[in-house]
This record gives C-alpha cells, sequence and structure tokens, in this order.
C-alpha cells in the first residue's frame, strides 16, 4: 500500500514539474497603481505547490503528535482501569474474609 502510495505521489509531481515547464515561457503582468510586476506562469504554479507542500507537511505533523497523545491517553486509562479493578477485587477479597471471620465468630458464639 504504501508503495502504492508512493508511486502516485511521484508521479503527481512529475505531472506538476511537467505542466511547470511547459508554462515557463508564460508570464503574467501584476499591476498596481504603484507598481508593474512581470511574473512566469510556471514559477507561480511551483511557488504554489510548494507552499502546499509545506502546509500540508505541518498539518501532517501536527495530526501525528495529536496522534501519538491520544495513545498514550489511551494507554493510561487502561493502565488506571486496570489498577482500579485490581483495587475493587482487592477490597471484596478483603470484605469476603471479614465475612468468613464473623461467621466463624459467630458459629463460636452459638455453640456456647
Amino acid at each position: 500500500m504504501k508503495l502504492n502510495l508512493k508511486l502516485v505521489s511521484i508521479v503527481i509531481f512529475l505531472i506538476i514539474g511537467l505542466f511547470v515547464f511547459l508554462n515557463i515561457s508564460n508570464t503574467i503582468t501584476f499591476e498596481t497603481a504603484f507598481l508593474s510586476l512581470k511574473a512566469s506562469v510556471g514559477f507561480f504554479i511551483l511557488f504554489c505547490v510548494i507552499l502546499s507542500s509545506i502546509a500540508t507537511l505541518l498539518f501532517l505533523i501536527s495530526m501525528n503528535s495529536t496522534l501519538k497523545l491520544s495513545k498514550n491517553d489511551f494507554k493510561r486509562q487502561l493502565e488506571n482501569s486496570k489498577l482500579n479493578h485490581e483495587l475493587e477485587s482487592s477490597k471484596i477479597s478483603q470484605l469476603e474474609e471479614k465475612i468468613k471471620t464473623l461467621e466463624e465468630a459467630l458459629k463460636i458464639a452459638t455453640k456456647k
């Protein structure tokens, strides 16, 4: 699966590169009241691709860190629930022992 995703991503980058190369000679003029800029369409596309790639990487890094945090939280909750279960079972066993000793004491007291 990862190999397929890598191949698809390489093909997409090659298509973008080809599109940039084909549009390198086309120019766009940005005119405002104070200045006039000429820019290549290919470089403009390349700039947009670089910015979107950086944004995607930052998003994936943030998602990965939140997933790690949620995994750690899940592990802590699991450990806490196991600890609570052990404490409850030890309390139950202590109460059962107390009941047994009280029953034995009651039997001894009724025999006399």
